[in-house]
């Protein structure tokens, strides 16, 4: 993977010739990285608890000047098409937008709202992030160009907690993807050698030490893409939606596990108007959520065994009763738990494809990297660590 430095360059290059931009005029900067969860999937929209960390080096670069020509220009560097596009307030419709640039068109929306300005701006955007690869490049892009725009604009009122809804709102509202709030959260608020447990039901946060030098966290990419937009998330959060409603509460972050098997169980209970399969997914959802807290706590006492078997367990929910693995995943994962030195291994991310999760001893580090090009030849590896969140800076040229 490529530094940031070399990212830089890559991307202020893509603006200067995109925008015959002249080389003595300084540009503004945002950056916002990726993210993996280490345990509590699936659990952010339903008001529980997560627990992920920012990748370091590892994100989006999104390079600007303001303009006085009352539009929003956007170039890419992704293997996309159209790479280019030319948002006209007032002209262009959101139809119109390809959607890769939807994301954008719909932060600069969400900018002008919380405030009270009106963007005119040429961007151009560059990512060491694999697309579909579930490390959150979405949630990256977002929170780049929000830190762009709030430095090209001279905005510092806007809290912390008020500019990550208001990129999950651009997700939601533009690119049509009912995300819940943990990508937006730790791409701005991640640290370095910490892991960020969060509460999603009330925004509170911890900063939680995730720097042993003993470890590392092996990211495998199975290079099978996800969707978000395409339809099985959205199920599966209807589902649980449904559930909490007919237990008779706002969300499943409220249920303990005791508690939906009473309800699922009772004597004469007709569950035909739920959609199918709620009874594990909604499961999932619980105990995952009782093991991201019980993961915080491992990571606090220092029971990293304790730790990787929640971070296995996890996994086997997303598989069995949540269902949103499939064969690559399963069987980078399985590679791994038979690999010696390895404290724990699961998928991370939306699922359906993208990336799994190795927390693995330094030693056993190359052991485990051999084995994986050798047993799951379709996938890449990279070692990483907690990085920090999104900043913007000003770029002499």
């Amino acid at each position: 993977m490529s530094d940031l430095s070399s990212l830089q360059e890559k991307t202020v290059n893509l603006f200067n010739s995109t925008y015959k931009s002249s080389t003595s005029e300084s540009l503004t900067a945002g950056y916002a990285p990726g993210r993996v969860n280490l345990i509590g999937e699936h659990t952010d929209y339903n008001n529980g608890y997560v627990f992920p960390m920012a990748l370091a080096n590892m994100g989006t670069i999104a390079v600007g000047r303001r303009t006085d020509k009352g539009e929003i220009n956007i170039v890419t560097s992704a293997e996309v098409t159209p790479n280019m596009f030319c948002y006209k307030p007032g002209k262009s419709g959101i139809e119109e937008v390809p959607q890769w640039a939807r994301y954008v068109v719909g932060v600069v929306k969400c900018f002008e709202e919380v405030s009270s300005l009106t963007v005119s701006v040429d961007l151009a955007l560059s990512s060491n992030l694999p697309m579909g690869a579930g490390l959150s490049s979405s949630a990256s892009l977002e929170v780049a160009v929000f830190s762009l725009l709030e430095r090209l604009y001279n905005v510092t009122n806007i809290s912390k907690i008020d500019k990550i809804k208001a990129c999950q709102k651009a997700e939601h509202k533009f690119a049509n993807v009912p995300c819940g709030i943990m990508d937006q959260f730790i791409a701005t608020l991640g640290d370095v050698d910490h892991a960020l447990f969060i509460n999603c039901q009330t925004d509170d946060f911890e900063k939680v030490p995730f720097g042993d030098k003993t470890l590392l966290l092996v990211v495998t990419d199975t290079h099978k893409k996800h969707e978000l937009a395409g339809g099985e998330y959205a199920k599966r959060r209807a589902t649980c939606e449904a559930v909490a409603k007919s237990i008779g509460v706002p969300s499943l972050g409220e249920v303990h596990i005791d508690q939906l098997v009473k309800h699922f169980c009772k004597p004469g209970s007709d569950y035909s108007h739920l959609p199918d399969k709620s009874y594990p997914r909604s499961r999932h959802v619980v105990t995952e959520i009782a093991r991201a807290k019980k993961a915080k706590e491992c990571l606090v006492s220092g029971d990293i065994t304790l730790f990787g078997q929640l971070m296995n367990q996890s996994h086997k929910s997303l598989a069995d009763d949540y269902q949103v693995t499939c064969p690559e995943l399963d069987e980078v994962v399985r590679v791994a738990w038979e690999t010696e030195g390895v404290v724990g291994s699961r998928m991370t991310g939306g699922g359906f494809g993208g990336c799994a999760i190795t927390l693995v001893k330094r030693d056993a580090e190359k052991v485990l990297l051999d084995r994986l090009n050798k047993l799951c030849p379709y996938s890449s590896s990279f070692s990483t660590t907690a990085g920090s969140g999104a900043y913007s800076w000003d770029i002499s040229v």
